[in-house]
């Protein structure tokens, strides 16, 4: 398989970022609703945006006083819930790099979000390009998130780029998209882009992301395996 282009997630798969998150839900759904779902109701969300999960769970609350409680809550308590990037990661975005990749990020985190864990994290350095969902006004699993990032990366790679006739082919064959949830798998079948599910996060619903039309063309359960399938 030759890859060029290798787009990650960043929440549950650069960083785990679970237990803030589900925290953060919990308080949520207990503020608004009285209850909070089970665990893996909530993972169920994980990569959507927080309008459209509000929307269908929290639908006649408030959604931007909603939002603000939510983001409120997880800035909050940031320092009571561990964030650590996965083992192995770093390692292989240093190893992709070394064989000419480029290392791009399509995240629905918001711009301001993502950089201050990047920063914490120490991973500033280690990727390229980075659309967040302040960069796209469609988002996953809509395909504006992978093409927008691979814009940025065939111009980093010294490519040109014709808006007129839209993204070549040659750079769909060779981008990968690597996520966590059925959102990153959508995008990319949407992009018609190569995706990657790993499996070292949370458990993901597999045959509810298959009803969903959404279909990972490669399973890995660890970091190191994306070496092994370039």
């Amino acid at each position: 398989m030759d890859k060029k282009y290798i787009i990650f997630d960043f929440d549950g798969t650069l960083a785990n970022t679970n237990d803030i998150i589900i925290a953060s839900w919990k308080a949520t759904f207990e503020r608004y609703l009285g209850y909070s779902p089970a665990v893996r109701e909530i993972e169920a969300t994980f990569g959507e945006i927080l309008v459209d999960t509000i929307g269908r769970l929290i639908p006649d609350a408030p959604v931007n006083e909603v939002v603000d409680f939510y983001r409120a809550y997880q800035d909050s308590h940031q320092q009571d819930y561990e964030v650590y990037v996965f083992e192995g990661v770093k390692e292989t975005l240093r190893q992709l790099r070394m064989r000419g990749c480029i290392i791009g990020v399509g995240t629905s985190r918001t711009s301001f979000s993502f950089w201050n864990y990047m920063k914490k994290l120490g991973m500033e350095h280690l990727v390229d390009e980075v659309v967040t969902m302040n960069d796209v006004t469609s988002h996953k699993p809509d395909p504006e998130t992978i093409d927008a990032v691979l814009i940025k990366m065939m111009t980093n790679a010294g490519e040109a780029y014709d808006p007129g006739y839209g993204i070549p082919d040659k750079v769909h064959d060779a981008a990968l998209m690597v996520g966590d949830t059925k959102y990153d798998i959508g995008c990319a079948n949407n992009a018609g882009v190569d995706s990657v599910m790993v499996g070292w996060s949370h458990y993901v619903d597999e045959e509810a992301m298959l009803a969903d039309g959404f279909v990972p063309t490669y399973h890995i359960d660890k970091p190191e395996q994306l070496l092994e399938l370039i």
